[in-house]
């Protein structure tokens, strides 16, 4: 939560956020790179690191502008849950601490809220008038 702090200040001040992945993709780092409008590069040949560094991450903004880079990764805005860690689409969020779960708990399991459950409310059935024969 803290780093998307970083990520959303970094946005408010126009600061980028680039990314150059060495070994394994790391989707909260393509989510700062995708909201600072910075570059997420992953390296594909290590021996070629300093030519990436020189030609990727060494322009200033409005020198990329005028560069053929390679193309932006999609990225997955998908949440992970805090139970499972599986990502999620749709999912519960706690209102105190926004931990997001797949199933629904009455006590957040990260800050122990109690949720407080309204059960639908029982209608009494309309009684229905008879017609009277004339």
């Amino acid at each position: 939560m803290n780093f998307m702090n970083v990520i959303f200040a970094a946005q408010k001040q126009n600061i980028l956020i680039d990314a150059c992945v060495l070994d394994s993709d790391s989707g909260l780092l393509q989510q700062a790179c995708d909201i600072t409008g910075g570059l997420y590069l992953k390296i594909p040949q290590k021996v070629a690191l300093a030519q990436y560094l020189l030609w990727v991450f060494l322009p200033d903004s409005e020198q990329r502008s005028q560069l053929v880079l390679p193309p932006p990764a999609h990225v997955d805005y998908r949440a992970a849950c805090f139970c499972h860690r599986n990502l999620i689409e749709i999912g519960y969020v706690c209102s105190v601490c926004l931990s997001i779960f797949c199933n629904f708990s009455p006590i957040c399991t990260t800050c122990e809220t109690a949720f407080k459950i309204q059960l639908p409310q029982m209608v009494k059935p309309k009684k229905k008038k008879l017609k009277q024969a004339a």
